[in-house]
């Protein structure tokens, strides 16, 4: 196997040989799947969209964030507010709420970063609890469960709820960065959707959680955050305007 140096600036920018992204195959911006086996690290092209990543849940808001405009109005900030870049914040009306069992915490990140939407308790209990025999598993999911309906700000409970065998947020009462800058993203080139949605992004996923299953959803976003900064940094330039084009250069290296 060819060795390589990989010298590591952040936890998600990386330097890669030119002649080593020549073989690979690969070009600018282009994602890549990061493997560990028998200590050593592989990597393989993979395309961006093939990555599970979040769907916000149709109830959130009347216009699909594929399609149309963004709107202050599709937005439900009078909820729960949820902030995923950087550390995870759970916030209503500037009141906090702290989370004091790690394992609810994972499992409220492990929603937002799959959407939101109904996950199996089953897929849940081996993800959060990978090395506990099933049934012990399980039971820990319920307790997680019932710590987190019994969180409160005011009389407002947070919004997860446990149904038919899976776990899911009530999106009406509910919304976090993570859709919000999705929905930014997806006006392809817009400079002020883009400029909102960078200032939005306050370092990577949960920065400062370590979940087995993070790498995925850290790469995504990340992505997405150089992909904007580099146009805003262009336009700027192109338009005669350096001091927003450093602006913006600041933003990418921090």
């Amino acid at each position: 196997m060819d060795q390589t140096s990989i010298v590591i600036y952040k936890t998600w920018q990386i330097n890669i040989p030119e002649d080593f992204i020549t073989r690979l195959g690969i070009r600018e911006g282009n994602a890549l799947l990061c493997l560990l086996e028998d200590n050593e690290i592989r990597l393989r092209p993979a395309e961006t969209d093939s990555l599970h990543v979040p769907t916000p849940a149709p109830s959130v808001a009347p216009t699909s964030p594929t399609l149309g405009s963004v709107s202050e109005h599709s937005i439900n900030r009078e909820g729960f507010w949820i902030q995923c870049f950087g550390s995870m914040s759970v916030s209503k009306a500037g009141q906090r709420i702290i989370f004091q069992n790690k394992k609810a915490k994972e499992l409220v990140a492990y929603l937002l970063c799959n959407g939101g939407g109904p996950i199996r308790n089953t897929v849940l209990a081996e993800i959060l609890w990978p090395d506990t025999q099933p049934a012990n598993a399980m039971d820990s999911l319920y307790k997680v469960n019932r710590y987190l309906r019994n969180l409160h700000i005011g009389d407002e409970s947070f919004p997860i709820v446990m149904a038919h065998g899976e776990i899911y947020f009530d999106y009406s009462k509910l919304c976090c960065d993570l859709y919000e800058f999705e929905i930014l993203y997806q006006q392809k080139e817009h400079v002020e959707a883009w400029s909102k949605a960078i200032e939005l992004y306050r370092g990577s996923v949960f920065y400062d959680e370590y979940y087995d299953w993070i790498t995925p959803y850290e790469a995504y976003y990340d992505i997405r955050f150089l992909e904007m900064t580099e146009f805003l940094i262009a336009h700027y330039e192109k338009v005669g305007n350096r001091e927003m084009a450093d602006y913006y250069r600041l933003k990418q290296n921090k």
